[in-house]
């Protein structure tokens, strides 16, 4: 059993409360949520879930995160009736999730189609959260996301999914980040934006070390990777002067960073980069502790035509909020995405560090937080009856699976240990702030 690093205190106030007991009604926060999600799904208890019913061609295997598997999907609502069906691909994805027995999925549509209210596309992604046993760390982390009014956050609905007609588990069936005109908005760029407008964008770029897009350069000055997630093709031949647009764009933003005149707003950093989605990016990955939130491993930006390069949108929070055991992100203290070598810099410019505090007396005045906090018993709430079929097919809540920090043996008790775990993160972030 592994030793659960929650104070004393803090577990007291939370094992007080009872879960499923919780009034979701009176207790669900009010935040932002992206038209057309209902607030519905913030409140109460789901006996059911919509079912995700997916048959591949022959039952053949998903063997692979490369090549795709044709299959059938269906659909449906609460009641069983049918919501959407039709013809799609299917593949694995992910990293270490994939190689968990609970696998991720990427769904690539035949047709654009709304799903669950969320607006229409064809790309879609079915995440597992095996190793997150209250699967609730990337929905809390894209409402924290939605919240600070990032440009776009995924929006998300749990399912049951069903493979070849067997239950495979409590999904959230999540919007694949991508270029659209209701996800990441930027121009799409084509092979002949060669002019010097229409060549500054868009680029939607992952600084990666596992260089996981056929495109990828190192930069200049930091041990970042960066690869191209769009334009896919900027690899090939033809894309010549977009590639060298936007590699030099990176090194001229390398530059400015480490300059010294890196605050000056003209010629430093500002000149290159949104600093306020840098700050509401680093808000998010901070308050959270994500593992991988240092800009080493698939940190996503945009950069959009005629505009400064962009942080965001937010993804992968598995191994947030307190599910980690390695590299001090288990504890409750200690700075982690200010390591990121960027990051570092910038917070060594007064003006962005008295910003920063700014935003966090923001989001306390907006109650940001206290909503952030209770809703981690609201989501729980609303999962309660729903995660036991989940965990009936995947026994593992009294098992360590990698690389959790704490192992409780109850459902309750990982959402308990969650929220103590933010309880005392954001209690230490506020002193330090204060500071």
């Amino acid at each position: 059993m592994i030793v659960q690093r929650v104070s004393h205190a803090t577990f007291a106030l939370i094992a007080s409360l009872t879960l499923l007991a919780c009034d979701a009604s009176q207790d669900a926060p009010t935040i932002p949520v992206d038209p057309p999600v209902t607030q519905s799904y913030l409140q109460g208890i789901t006996p059911k879930l919509p079912v995700l019913s997916l048959r591949t061609a022959d039952g053949a295997d998903i063997v692979s995160r490369d090549v795709y598997v044709p299959a059938t999907m269906t659909l449906t609502d609460t009641s069983g009736a049918v919501l959407s069906e039709g013809a799609l691909e299917i593949r694995g994805r992910g990293n270490t999730t994939w190689m968990f027995p609970k696998k991720p999925y990427r769904l690539k549509l035949a047709a654009t189609t709304a799903l669950l209210g969320m607006p229409a596309n064809k790309h879609w992604v079915l995440l597992a959260n095996y190793s997150d046993k209250t699967m609730l760390r990337n929905d809390l982390s894209f409402a924290l996301s939605r919240m600070l009014g990032m440009a776009w956050t995924p929006r998300s609905q749990f399912v049951d999914v069903r493979l070849n007609g067997q239950y495979v588990g409590l999904y959230q069936l999540t919007e694949h980040v991508r270029i659209a005109p209701e996800r990441v908005n930027i121009a799409t760029m084509k092979v002949t934006d060669t002019s010097d407008t229409n060549i500054t964008g868009g680029y939607l770029l992952e600084a990666d070390e596992r260089r996981g897009q056929t495109f990828c350069f190192n930069s200049t000055m930091t041990r970042m990777v960066w690869c191209a997630a769009d334009p896919e093709t900027l690899g090939d031949a033809g894309w010549e002067k977009q590639r060298a647009y936007i590699t030099n764009y990176i090194a001229r933003t390398d530059s400015a960073i480490f300059s010294s005149t890196f605050t000056d707003p003209a010629t430093g950093y500002a000149a290159f980069i949104n600093v306020e989605s840098a700050i509401n990016y680093y808000m998010v990955q901070e308050v959270v502790k994500n593992v991988d939130g240092n800009l080493r491993f698939g940190a996503s930006f945009s950069k959009p035509r005629g505009g400064k390069l962009t942080f965001g949108p937010v993804w992968d929070f598995d191994l947030a909020l307190g599910n980690v055991n390695y590299n001090g992100a288990d504890l409750v203290d200690g700075w982690y995405s200010r390591q990121a070598q960027w990051y570092t810099r910038l917070f060594q410019d007064p003006g962005f560090k008295a910003r920063y505090k700014e935003r966090w007396a923001e989001m306390k005045r907006a109650g940001t937080i206290d909503s952030l906090q209770n809703l981690v018993f609201s989501r729980a709430n609303y999962l309660s009856v729903v995660q036991k079929r989940n965990f009936e097919r995947w026994p593992i809540l009294g098992t360590y699976v990698w690389p959790n920090r704490v192992v409780t043996g109850s459902y309750d008790g990982e959402t308990i240990a969650l929220k103590g775990w933010l309880l005392d993160r954001v209690r230490w972030m506020d002193a330090e702030i204060a500071r």
